[in-house]
């Protein structure tokens, strides 16, 4: 996995947008990500982290991210685009958070969002936002946890997969070297296993199942059975056939004794008939009688079908009388009625007469109808107007006389401020006289009354500023008068005048009743008038149309009246005639009466069926007397066979032949059923011997594979071979960052027995000894650690379908190693530029910013931290 770009949007420290473009770093491999302590620099391995599996490399969680200085507009979210092989891809994440609403105000809880897309040409293909988390730990071949323990070593954790527990390491070389596979060729041994052996039972289980069918116990008593049961065929199919012979030659006595009983039982059954028909022959002589009496009366069928046809028409003629007078009275109810709805329209019509007058009158009144309304609103109008100008002249009166107020008080005040002062300059020259001086005024000497004052004296400027404010409002006053009366003579006598004006106008439209005063209703009220008028006329003229049409149906049905009783007279005559006639020739036939002629004529539909009774009749009498003759011939003094005993006789001994049919039939089920029996006993020990050989060979593979002498699986045998490769090449560079004293291998005397054991321990060259690797100093540690996670990614790339490991993020660690490690450390990580692995570190140590050209460098701000690439030429 390669970062191409990371995008953090409000998160951790960073307000703003903040883009990280990982192609700056122009093919370097190896780059620093630096800054003050708290800038930020942890929280970049976090947002990818993040991105990818919705946790960060420490304990925060996504919603514990969002950038306190982010403001609430601001969207908090991760994404991070990278590359795996030739295909790239995008990881997108926000969390749950409170942020401002799109459309109007407040705020809304916006839901956590996840997604991962495959990009090409830049756009996002075949994107899913369920199960993020899995596809990507599938993708990278990493979950969250061993993401942040082989490509991501967080600060303080970078130790952890040197000091995992053995499942823990188990956990991350299976999902690194793809194992999976040894472990499911071990499962699949396992479930072949339990279906050869469930094939073994089901095939013991099936011969028992074979042999029970057959009803025998074992192969042998199935030979013996089978040869039994041949020899009781053969001798059975022998007494069949002698069987079979015996009844043949019964069989043509049987058959002469049956031709010799049928011909006595047509014999008795000629007999039986021929009594019953001597028994019919008075009831065949009264039949042909009737059908002469018949044939008789039918000959006078043109009479008698004349008569009916008379009947019919008489029938009918009738009905049309009695419609007639029903039309007639009708028509003439109608007219009658019709005539009274004339005189009532007649009465009317006076009525009618007055409302097109009115309506007429009504039309006229439109014009002022239609002004009414106009005028009473513009009446309305100008009497607010003039209640406006009345009580804007009220308010300008008022004014006026207030201002005249504010006059007299300011003449009064400056008035008295005036005398105040001249009295005043008296008593300012009567301090300064001195007796015997004469007076500026007077030129007395003698001074026995001088002015006095006790008031506070105004001075020049104080009376004069009154006289201004005294003049000052008059002319306020003089204003205010002359505007009331300027706008009494224009604005209000205008407002009186067009009120007046309008006045007049309304008087003229009072004539208009006050009922028909608005347009709508004196339209609807000529509206009503024309259509009682039209209702009138038309009702006037239906009246008219009805009557001469009730006129022509009276006329009608009085003329078919008379037609039809006419009608009736002739037809009631022929009636007469015919029925005469016909009762001449009734007597000539030889009938008694006239009814028994119709009796009789009334019957002719039976006389088909007594001819063909007679004729039948005859024929069957014929036919009996023959066969009676015949068959008295044919057996003269023969004997009537006893046909019961013979076939009671012929029963028994078909009955024996089937038994001894059934009994070979069963003999031959029980053969067949004993031979496919045979053949599928030798099918399934056939079938069982092959079973047995693969289960012996699946088991003693699976027994291999699960460990069972070992104690080791063939999965962990293949992890411990290859944790044995990661640590040699671990050693390599191990060896040289500690002066070759340290080491990593397996721990022998693991649980499983040392060969398949995963628990890492550290050889000391100086003591001889080895020693758990979590005795290590930090520095050791991290020397360690760093060599084992270097090492894991060079096996994993080697190996053939492994995860591909092309970054590494070391947080921290650094500050633990002295100058010469730190320096071994360096040259390692630097030889690593010619693998083409990416390598991004996080320290503060010094010497690590001078001898690493490109550099992330974090910046802190008041209102968040930037990060871009700083790289040294």
């Amino acid at each position: 996995m390669t970062p191409l770009k990371l995008t953090m949007r409000a998160f951790g420290p960073y307000a703003g947008e903040t883009v990280i473009d990982f192609d700056k770093l122009d093919g370097r491999h190896l780059f620093l990500i630096c800054g003050p302590t708290g800038a930020g620099k942890t929280t970049i391995l976090d947002a990818m982290c993040y991105a990818l599996y919705g946790k960060t490399s420490g304990d925060r969680t996504g919603s514990h991210m969002r950038s306190d200085y982010a403001s609430t507009a601001q969207k908090t979210e991760v994404i991070f685009d990278f590359r795996i092989g030739d295909k790239t891809y995008r990881a997108t994440r926000s969390p749950e958070q409170t942020i401002d609403k799109k459309r109007g105000k407040g705020q809304t809880r916006a839901a956590m969002q996840a997604s991962l897309s495959e990009l090409e040409e830049g756009r996002e293909v075949r994107t899913i936002r369920t199960g993020v988390e899995e596809a990507a730990g599938k993708l990278i071949g990493l979950n969250a946890s061993q993401f942040c323990q082989v490509i991501l070593l967080p600060q303080g954790d970078f130790r952890k997969l040197l000091v995992a527990k053995a499942d823990e390491r188990e956990a991350i070389l299976k999902q690194l070297f793809k194992t999976q596979r040894f472990s499911d060729f071990q499962n699949e041994l396992r479930l072949s296993l339990n279906d050869l052996l469930k094939r073994k039972a089901a095939e013991d289980t099936e011969l028992s199942a074979t042999l029970s069918m057959a009803s025998v116990s074992g192969e042998e008593e199935l030979r013996k059975e089978m040869e039994q049961t041949a020899s009781f065929l053969q001798e059975m199919r022998k007494k069949r056939e002698e069987e079979e012979k015996t009844y043949a030659r019964f069989q043509k006595d049987y058959q002469k004794a049956a031709v010799l009983s049928t011909h006595f039982e047509t014999l008795a059954r000629a007999e039986a008939q021929l009594k019953d028909l001597l028994g019919r022959e008075e009831e065949m002589k009264k039949a042909e009688e009737s059908i002469k009496y018949i044939r008789s009366a039918r000959e006078l069928a043109p009479y008698f079908e004349n008569l009916e046809k008379i009947s019919k028409d008489g029938i009918l003629v009738r009905k049309e009388m009695d419609r007639c007078q029903t039309a007639r009275d009708e028509a003439a109810k109608e007219k009658e009625k019709l005539a009274e709805k004339s005189k009532e329209l007649e009465a009317r019509k006076t009525e009618v007469e007055k409302a097109r007058q009115k309506s007429a009158e009504m039309v006229q009144w439109m014009p002022k109808a239609k002004a009414y309304g106009a005028t009473l609103r513009e009446v309305n109008r100008l009497t607010e107007k003039v209640m406006e100008a009345q009580a804007e002249l009220q308010k300008l009166n008022d004014k006026a006389e207030a201002d005249k107020k504010i006059k007299e008080k300011a003449e009064a005040e400056a008035e008295s401020l005036r005398r105040d002062y001249i009295f005043g300059q008296a008593a300012i020259l009567a301090s300064q006289l001195k007796e015997g001086e004469p007076c500026p005024v007077c030129g007395s000497i003698h001074h026995p009354h001088p002015a006095v004052s006790d008031k506070k004296l105004p001075t020049e400027e104080e009376v004069k500023k009154a006289q201004e404010k005294a003049a000052k409002a008059a002319e306020t006053w003089s204003d205010s008068t002359q505007l009331a009366q300027q706008y009494q003579v224009s604005a209000y006598v205008s407002a009186i005048s067009e009120q007046g004006y309008a006045q007049a106008k309304m008087r003229t439209l009072e004539d208009v009743p006050e009922a028909f005063r608005k347009p709508i209703d004196l339209r609807n009220a000529i509206h009503r008038l024309h259509e009682s008028i039209q209702l009138w006329e038309k009702e006037t003229e239906d009246t008219a149309k009805a009557r001469e049409t009730a006129s022509s149906a009276y006329a009608a049905a009085d003329a078919g009246y008379k037609a039809a009783s006419a009608q009736r007279e002739k037809l009631a005559k022929d009636y007469g005639e015919w029925k005469k006639a016909l009762e001449e020739k009734s007597k000539e036939a030889g009938f008694e009466s006239l009814a028994d002629c119709r009796s009789w004529y009334e019957k002719r539909d039976l006389e088909n069926t007594l001819t063909q009774n007679l004729e039948t009749y005859r024929r069957l009498r014929q036919g009996a007397e023959k066969v009676a003759a015949d068959e008295t011939d044919f057996l003269k003094d023969s004997q009537k066979p006893d046909m019961a005993h013979l076939g009671q006789e012929d029963q028994d001994r078909q009955n024996a032949i089937h038994r001894m049919v059934k009994m070979i039939s069963d003999g031959e089920n029980r053969e067949k059923l004993l031979e496919d029996t045979a053949a599928k006993v030798k099918d399934i020990a056939k079938r069982h011997e092959k079973t047995l050989r693969d289960a012996s060979l699946v088991s003693g593979l699976y027994n291999l594979t699960r460990g069972e002498k070992s104690r080791i699986t063939l999965e962990r045998y293949v992890l411990g071979a290859l944790l044995d490769e990661v640590t040699r090449a671990a050693n390599l560079r191990l060896l040289d960052m500690s002066h070759h004293r340290y080491s990593l291998h397996r721990m022998a005397g693991d649980s499983t027995d040392g060969r398949g054991g995963l628990t890492l321990e550290v050889s000391d060259s100086y003591t001889g000894r080895s020693r758990p690797a979590n005795t290590l100093s930090g520095g050791e540690t991290f020397l360690a650690s760093l060599s084992l996670a270097l090492g894991l990614a060079d096996v994993v790339q080697a190996k053939q379908g492994g995860v591909r490991l092309d970054t590494m993020f070391i947080d921290e660690g650094f500050g633990t190693l002295d100058p010469e490690a730190l320096n071994s450390a360096m040259n390692t990580l630097i030889d690593l530029q010619n693998t083409g692995r990416l390598v991004g570190i996080i320290s503060h140590v010094p010497e690590l910013e001078e001898r690493i050209d490109a550099r992330l460098k974090v910046t802190p701000a008041e209102k968040g931290s930037k990060a871009e690439f700083e790289i040294l030429e």
